[in-house]
């Protein structure tokens, strides 16, 4: 095995645990923040890197000249780890108990790290298991860590309070513009967008109409800053669209909102970059994010954000602009109001800074050399 200390050169073995229900090729389309992570890994010269999943069919993969191996069982991939001979095993999601202890038991001297994927802290037999195989583990990787996205799994008694949390953000963005360079300012020179969304401002929200996204509060605190930002207009994109029935009753009882909120059927993935370059400013009043791609997205493309004070979107957002505290009404008001002061150059050089797939690369190298040098209890 190398020797994390004598080469610069660590072995990186990054495992996909859930069963696909495709082909292996299909399954490298869908999972575009791993294939961008396993790329941007690779291309700082620092690390070499596997991927492996699980499949209901034995096969190998090959992107970017990165391999993929997908096993039919655990005791497969299993045996695909040790042969590779990693000297850091990095596993997505935090709820495979049963895997990571077969991968201990195969390579005992090997760290594992595990990353939060905006799971929730579990009850019963997930956190029993959990408990079994966390002195495994060596490192969480949270995006928020250092601004307390991990304390609600250490209060539920999941994760050991001291524990290693380190700060690794989730994933860049995956849309087209962004492949190969983060400069978005010299992709998008004039930053012109393809069509126009009405309203100056013109605030977005992208995300799922339900309860924990919490929409509601993004219509009022919008409401409540219409007397300052007079010609504003909101505009919701959204698939799941479960509280459309009582957005509607909202506005509808409402006539001066009734020609300035808009409910927006939703489109591809791929136009998301028109959206977020016709907007002004990403409004989400979320209560929980594991880290908020759509937020990270925006910022790329100089969205101003007007976001809810949670873990992930402190992380995200850092000193760029404040956000307000879940629910607070008035307090989402004060911060449109202040959004749209920002200017957009600013919020693009912020992205280009703190969240690019070279930041999240560098992240999670700095985590691994974390994991393999932390030998505590």
């Amino acid at each position: 095995m190398s020797s994390m200390t004598d080469t610069p050169t660590m072995r990186v073995a990054v495992v996909m645990p859930p069963l696909i229900d495709c082909l292996p090729s299909e399954a490298l389309d869908r999972w575009r923040t791993f294939t961008l992570t396993m790329l941007s890994l690779r291309d700082t010269g620092e690390v070499e890197v596997i991927g492996l999943g699980r499949s209901g069919q034995q096969a190998t993969e090959f992107r970017n000249g990165i391999e993929y191996r997908f096993s039919t069982t655990w005791s497969a991939l299993t045996q695909a780890a040790r042969e590779w001979n990693p000297d850091v095993i990095h596993i997505h999601g935090l709820g495979w108990s049963r895997l990571i202890l077969r991968l201990a038991r195969a390579l005992p001297s090997v760290p594992i790290v595990v990353q939060h994927h905006g799971e929730q802290p579990w009850r019963g037999r997930a956190r029993l298991g959990h408990r079994v195989v966390r002195r495994k583990i060596r490192a969480y990787l949270f995006t928020g860590a250092n601004d307390g996205q991990a304390q609600a799994w250490i209060d539920a008694g999941v994760i050991r309070p001291q524990a290693q949390c380190l700060d690794v953000l989730e994933a860049a963005s995956t849309l087209p513009e962004h492949h190969g360079s983060t400069d978005i300012g010299r992709q998008h020179p004039s930053l012109a967008a393809p069509f126009a969304l009405s309203g100056s401002p013109s605030i977005l929200v992208v995300g799922r109409l339900v309860a924990d996204k919490d929409p509601l509060t993004a219509v009022r605190a919008f409401e409540r800053s219409s007397g300052r930002l007079e010609d504003a207009h909101l505009h919701l994109l959204a698939t799941d669209r479960t509280m459309e029935p009582d957005l509607r009753r909202y506005v509808s009882a409402r006539p001066s909102l009734s020609h300035r909120v808009h409910l927006h059927p939703p489109v591809p993935a791929t136009e998301m970059s028109g959206w977020y370059l016709a907007a002004d400013i990403y409004l989400s009043a979320s209560r929980h994010e594991g880290s908020n791609y759509s937020l990270i997205e925006a910022l790329g493309f100089g969205c101003a954000p007007a976001v809810s004070d949670i873990a992930s979107h402190r992380a995200i957002v850092g000193t760029l602009a404040p956000c307000f505290a879940v629910g607070d009404i008035d307090g989402a008001a004060d911060v449109l109001v202040r959004a749209a002061g920002l200017a957009r150059r600013t919020v693009i050089e912020h992205a280009e800074r703190t969240l690019s797939w070279s930041v999240v690369a560098r992240q999670l190298i700095a985590a691994y050399r974390v994991a393999g040098a932390h030998h505590g209890p």
